[in-house]
């Protein structure tokens, strides 16, 4: 009786901070909005960073799990491994962005180069770049074409697209130009310069990569190992296994076992990370 009061109050609880979350966001970031326009959940949810997004989210798995299986650890179960599967994905798909646009930025560099050789300003090489280059990278030079062609300040607009940069190689390419352009420096010898340093550090990443790439797999493979002897243990021996379902403190160890799991994984992959 005292648990199922307890469920009943931990629910309580988790919807009224998820509904305190949701009226801070519409205090905070819609304090300017239109007379008689009131933003759906949709706008409002696109409008907060990916921290507070993976939270609300997860607010709202532990509370339909809960309902659903009326079982407070199996929510805040759910709720932890979606927390890190999504990290996981959006950790993994904005290296992979990253790395692509490191591998282009070279080829812009040479574009930007043979442009501003033949006689063109800086701001036609950038529109050259845009034109010729693909994606990923072709949408953030067309960014900064458009805006240079709206009369915005140059240093400006360098600016902007260096801290918005998902890619330290870009980042340091635009902090080159506008490093050579108040220093009147000539710019296809600066840019070679870069591209001779590019080439090598991403040679060095991914020699990095390779050899960290046996780390990562063992810690893939031992933070499978435990959710694997369960399985098989419960095949052969469910009565034992099933008392980690079926009973409080068999739920609280599992969650403990989860945890640890995760904070080990979480762990061994950002040991095996090398920041160049």
């Amino acid at each position: 009786m005292l648990i199922l009061l307890f469920s009943i109050c931990f629910s309580i609880s988790a919807f009224v901070i998820v509904k305190y979350i949701c009226s801070y966001i519409e205090r905070k970031m819609f304090s300017s909005r239109e007379k008689g326009h009131r933003p759906s959940f949709k706008e409002q949810y696109a409008k907060l960073p990916p921290k507070r997004q993976r939270l609300v989210i997860a607010m709202i798995i532990f509370l339909s799990a809960f309902i659903i299986l009326g079982n407070m650890i199996f929510a805040m179960i759910a709720s932890c491994l979606y927390i890190y599967a999504d990290w996981n994905i959006k950790d993994k798909k904005a290296k992979k962005l990253a790395s692509l646009i490191d591998l282009q930025v070279i080829e812009s560099l040479s574009i930007i180069k043979s442009s501003v050789l033949a006689g063109q300003s800086l701001q036609n090489a950038i529109s050259v770049a845009a034109e010729e280059l693909k994606e990923p990278i072709k949408s953030e030079f067309i960014h900064i074409s458009e805006e240079l062609a709206l009369g915005m300040d140059f240093e400006k607009v360098l600016c902007s697209a260096s801290d918005r940069a998902k890619s330290k190689e870009f980042k340091f390419m635009m902090d080159a130009i506008m490093l050579s352009k108040d220093s009147g420096a000539s710019l296809s010898g600066i840019f070679e310069k870069i591209i001779n340093s590019a080439t090598q550090r991403i040679s060095i990443k991914n020699k990095t990569n390779a050899l960290s790439a046996q780390g990562k797999l063992s810690g893939t493979i031992v933070s499978c190992i435990p959710f694997l002897i369960i399985f098989i243990m419960y095949i052969m021996q469910p009565d034992m296994i099933g008392v980690l379902f079926t009973t409080i403190a068999g739920n609280i160890l599992l969650l403990i076992v989860i945890i640890m799991i995760l904070t080990g994984s979480f762990v061994i992959r950002k040991l095996t990370e090398i920041d160049l």
